[in-house]
């Protein structure tokens, strides 16, 4: 099977968020399983300056609008062998970030998208020839959208199933509907069926819509945003009228990247049966932290974005009653800038317990994982979280609200039958979140069950081999369902 995924991110090197870690790890996954692999990529700044890379073609173009904007192909690989086609176009790409700047997104984030998608549909069709596209979350989603939608571009793709995953409900391409000739689609397009949304484009509803089939990144969200409205974001009707063709797979872990037993960046490696170095790992984290005392201390590690998705609100209702739980907080992240101010100033008052980075460090993340004890996770939704996986692997205890891949992946540890592998709290409150993380305290304080604990954490397995299997078997069912494509689509490009 030969595969094509599109998305916008990749990991180590254009990352944002999940997405980056998932097209870092699921292609090599894929040709693990006997598939043929390829990623198409945008040619960030960061990109080229990362990587060697080399001209496969110039001169290429796709419209967008009444422009046609002209692009090379760059082909490069990492470090597993996978190919990454590299959609390059300087006007849109050469920038010092990916989505924006200084904590705000580029102006123009919804014409650079809709290009890329429409020039990944070209990549796609001249060059790789795939039984499969699988394109990921509102800026890939363009491509599905094209190569369904556009009466030329359907013609390439009439054997190549394509998917498309939801990776976060919340971002969905929304665009006015002045925009909509940027698309180069017919007007029949803009309607409730396909792409209008209240009266604007929608991206994200467009691919769900178009693609043979849909997914998102754990069973629970996936359940989650096709019922609850709160969490639909207004998609939940078109989620449920997808039926059987919307399914949830849930996200694997990179375990060539995250192991504690050779991590790089830890300043000692360890496993489950040698853990002597995870306490240097503590002792080590301490002292970058600042945090001076705290050896006999729990400490809480979090590596998050700052913001109410991600829980931030709830750390901040409680964070004095949390030091004077006995505890310490290891937090490294960026976002909102009334959280950062708020951690800045609370580690000033408590600078022997909580100590606090702003910004991204991939190392300091590794060390805080290897050097915490618990890991904190509070989310108000989660499509599947990739840090508590990381963290069961190093053996800190995840302590996560019970929502999306949160759900699916953390169970609560009981004492009397020794089973379970972290901390959960169901509802999205500061008070439970902090009686969460004082069960974690009592249990800490308690060896023989502590280490029961961290052993069941040791023995989750997320690697992506199960995953990747599990989508190329949706795969070969969308290939199987090839002939039954939505006749309204075929209505429409007529």
């Amino acid at each position: 099977m030969r595969v094509t995924l599109i998305a916008a991110e990749v990991s180590p090197w254009a990352k944002v968020g999940g997405l980056a870690d998932v097209i870092g790890a699921l292609p090599a996954a894929f040709m693990a399983e006997g598939a043929r692999c390829a990623a198409v990529l945008p040619a960030y700044r960061v990109l080229l300056k990362s990587l060697p890379v080399e001209t496969v073609a110039t001169g290429l173009a796709v419209r967008l609008g009444s422009e046609e904007v002209t692009f090379s192909l760059l082909r490069t690989q990492n470090e597993q062998k996978v190919p990454f086609y590299l959609v390059d176009c300087p006007r849109f790409f050469d920038r010092a970030g990916v989505y924006g700047e200084a904590g705000k997104s580029y102006t123009d984030n919804f014409e650079r998208y809709v290009f890329f998608g429409r020039a990944a549909a070209k990549v796609a069709a001249d060059f790789l020839e795939p039984d499969v596209v699988h394109a990921h979350d509102w800026h890939a989603a363009m491509a599905p959208i094209a190569m369904r939608a556009d009466a030329e571009l359907a013609k390439s793709f009439e054997r190549t199933a394509v998917a498309f995953t939801i990776h976060n409900l919340a971002f969905q391409g929304i665009g006015e509907a002045s925009d909509f000739p940027l698309l180069g689609l017919e007007p029949g397009y803009f309607s409730v069926d396909f792409l209008e949304f209240y009266g604007r484009i929608n991206l994200m509803k467009g691919a769900v819509v178009m693609a043979d089939g849909s997914s998102t990144v754990s069973p629970s969200y996936a359940r989650e945003i096709s019922t609850d409205p709160d969490l639909g974001f207004g998609l939940d009707g078109v989620l449920r009228a997808k039926g059987e063709g919307f399914v949830g797979i849930l996200n694997g872990a990179d375990y060539n990247e995250w192991d504690p037993a050779h991590d790089s960046f830890i300043p000692a490696r360890y496993t489950a049966t040698q853990l002597s170095g995870k306490a240097t790992c503590k002792r080590r984290l301490l002292e970058r932290m600042g945090l001076v005392g705290a050896e006999k201390l729990p400490v809480v590690g979090m590596v998050t974005r700052l913001s109410p998705q991600k829980g931030t609100d709830l750390l901040q209702e409680v964070l004095e009653d949390l030091m004077k739980a006995g505890l310490a907080l290891a937090i490294l992240g960026s976002g909102d800038p009334e959280a950062e101010q708020f951690l800045r100033s609370a580690s000033e008052r408590h600078p022997n317990q909580l100590g606090v980075v702003i910004g991204f460090d991939n190392a300091l993340a590794h060390q805080i994982q290897a050097g915490s004890d618990l890991f904190l996770m509070p989310s108000r939704f989660e499509p599947c979280g990739l840090t508590q996986m990381y963290a069961l692997k190093y053996g800190t205890i995840p302590v996560v609200r019970a929502t999306g891949g949160l759900r699916d992946t953390v169970k609560e540890f009981d004492p009397r039958t020794g089973t379970g592998n972290g901390f959960v709290f169901e509802r999205y409150a500061a008070n439970e979140m902090a009686a969460a993380l004082g069960r974690a305290v009592a249990l800490y304080r308690q060896p023989v069950l502590w280490q029961r604990l961290v052993q069941n954490a040791f023995a989750a397995d997320f690697s992506w081999r199960r995953d990747a299997c599990e989508y190329l078997r949706w795969f070969e069912q969308l290939s199987a369902n090839l002939q039954e494509r939505p006749a309204a689509i075929a209505g429409a490009q007529a």
